[in-house]
C-alpha cells in the first residue's frame, strides 16, 4: 500500500492539472507535450495560393505636384506619455517582462469612432518610429483607415500624428459616398486593417478579403484643412480635402491573394526560403469553423512578393487544456525561424484578461501560452532592440477605465 501522504500528492497534482486555468499551467502543458527539436517539420507549401498585384504608381503621380515627403518631414502635432501605459485595463504583463510602452492622448484614448489594429515600426533619418492603422467605427467608418506615426526615439518625448489612407476612386473598390462629400482622384481606404507591416520604405496593410494594400511611406502628400470635416479627394480649385486630416498616404497598389483568407494581422519574418517574407494569420473562432492558418510569402530585395519560393503555410497548435487543437482568434503573428508567436484573444479570464501570447514550433504536438494584456492586436518585432511590440485597442467607456496603450516586451523571455 502506498503511503498516505503520496496519494495526497498525487492527488493534489490530479486537482491542479484538471482545474487550474493560470499561466503557469498552461505553459507547464506545453512543456510536457512539446516534441524533441530533432523532430522538427518546416512550414509546408501552400496549396493552390495564388499571387497577383496591381501597380497604381499612376495614380500616385497624378498628385506629385503636391510635393511628397517623408516620415521625418512629418509635423507630429500630438504628444503621449510613457506613464501609466502598464496601468490600463486587463494589462497583466509581470513587472519583470516589462519593457517599454505609452499611451495616447486623452483624446484617442477615450475616442469611440476609431479603433487602433495594427502596429509595425522602422528607423529612418536616426529617428525610431512605430505605425498604427486605426479603423473607422460607426458614424466614422466612412473615413476608412487612418495611421498613426509616432517618434518613439526619446520613449521620455513620445510625439505622433494621425494620417489617412486613400486610394484611387476609379481603381473598383470605390463603392460610393456614404454620408460625406466625395470630390475627385481618391477616396478612403474602407477596410478593418487588422495588421500592418513595413518593409523597404513600404507599409502593407492587411485587407481582410482582399490580401494585401501597399503604400509607400517616401510618397505622403499634405492636404488642406477643412472645417466641414466632411470631404475627400481633390477639389475644383484643385485643394486636396481629407476630413480635415493634414496628410495623406495614397495606395500604390494590392495584391489579390487567393486561397489564404481572412488576412487579419501581417508581419514582416523569417522565410519562406532564406529571405524575409510578409506572415499573414487567420482569425477564425471556433463558432465559424475551419482551422485558423498563418502563410508566408517571400519578399524580395525590393519589397515586392516574389514568384519563389512558393508561399508556405503553418497550422499552429494551442495548448488549451484537454485540446491541443487550432489556435483560434488570431489578432497578430510573428515568425522567427520555424517558430510562430501569435496574439490571440477570446480565451478564460486570467488576471483581468482573455487575451493570450502563444508560441508553437512547427512538428510540435502543442504550443505554449503565457498571460497577455486584455484586447491585445498585431505584433511588430523591433529587431534593433529585440523588442516585441504589441497594442490594445478598446476605448474607455468599454471598461469604464483606460484599455488602450502600445507595449512592449523582450523576445528573448518568450523564446
Amino acid at each position: 500500500m502506498r503511503p498516505l501522504h503520496y496519494l495526497a500528492a498525487c492527488l493534489w497534482i490530479f486537482l491542479l492539472c484538471a482545474c487550474s486555468t493560470d499561466e503557469h499551467l498552461e505553459e507547464m502543458i506545453g512543456e510536457t507535450n512539446a516534441l524533441d527539436q530533432s523532430s522538427l517539420l518546416a512550414a509546408v507549401p501552400a496549396p493552390d495560393v495564388s499571387v497577383a498585384y496591381t501597380d497604381e504608381s499612376n495614380f500616385v503621380s497624378s498628385l506629385s505636384s503636391y510635393g511628397f515627403q517623408t516620415p521625418t518631414q512629418v509635423n507630429l502635432n500630438r504628444v503621449g506619455t510613457t506613464s501609466g501605459y502598464n496601468a490600463v485595463y486587463g494589462f497583466n504583463i509581470p513587472a519583470n517582462r516589462q519593457a517599454a510602452g505609452f499611451k495616447w492622448n486623452k483624446g484617442d484614448q477615450d475616442t469611440e469612432e476609431w479603433r487602433p489594429q495594427g502596429i509595425t515600426g522602422f528607423q529612418w533619418g536616426g529617428k525610431r518610429f512605430l505605425l498604427v492603422t486605426w479603423y473607422g467605427r460607426e458614424s466614422y467608418a466612412h473615413k476608412g483607415v487612418r495611421i498613426s506615426l509616432v517618434d518613439i526615439t526619446n520613449m521620455n518625448n513620445i510625439t505622433y500624428r494621425h494620417l489617412l489612407l486613400v486610394q484611387d476612386i476609379n481603381n473598383g473598390f470605390y463603392n460610393g459616398s456614404d454620408g460625406y462629400q466625395q470630390l475627385g482622384d481618391f477616396a478612403p481606404v474602407r477596410v478593418h486593417a487588422g495588421g500592418v507591416a513595413y518593409y523597404n520604405q513600404k507599409i502593407y496593410v492587411a485587407s481582410t478579403s482582399l490580401g494585401i494594400r501597399v503604400f509607400d511611406l517616401n510618397k505622403i502628400i499634405p492636404a488642406s484643412g477643412d472645417a466641414t470635416k466632411n470631404r475627400i479627394g481633390r477639389n475644383t480649385d484643385g485643394t486636396l480635402q481629407a476630413f480635415d486630416y493634414r496628410y495623406i498616404v495614397p495606395q500604390t497598389g494590392y495584391y489579390r491573394i487567393r486561397n489564404a483568407s481572412p488576412f487579419s494581422c501581417i508581419a514582416v519574418g523569417d522565410g519562406p526560403g532564406s529571405g524575409d517574407g510578409l506572415w499573414t494569420g487567420q482569425y477564425i473562432t471556433t463558432s465559424t469553423g475551419g482551422t485558423p492558418k498563418v502563410f508566408g510569402f517571400p519578399l524580395n530585395a525590393s519589397g515586392q512578393i516574389a514568384s519563389s519560393p512558393s508561399p508556405e503555410m503553418v497550422a499552429p497548435k494551442d495548448n488549451e487544456t484537454g485540446n491541443n487543437g487550432p489556435v483560434y482568434n488570431i489578432q497578430g503573428v510573428y515568425r522567427k525561424a520555424t517558430t510562430t508567436f501569435m496574439a490571440v484573444t477570446g480565451k478564460s479570464q486570467y488576471e483581468g484578461s482573455t487575451a493570450r501570447l502563444v508560441r508553437y514550433t512547427d512538428g510540435d504536438n502543442a504550443g505554449y501560452r503565457w498571460r497577455w494584456p486584455h484586447g491585445a492586436e498585431d505584433l511588430y518585432l523591433e529587431k534593433s532592440t529585440g523588442y516585441l511590440w504589441n497594442l490594445t485597442e478598446y476605448e474607455t467607456s468599454q471598461y469604464g477605465r483606460e484599455n488602450r496603450c502600445v507595449f512592449a516586451v523582450r523576445l528573448s523571455d518568450y523564446d
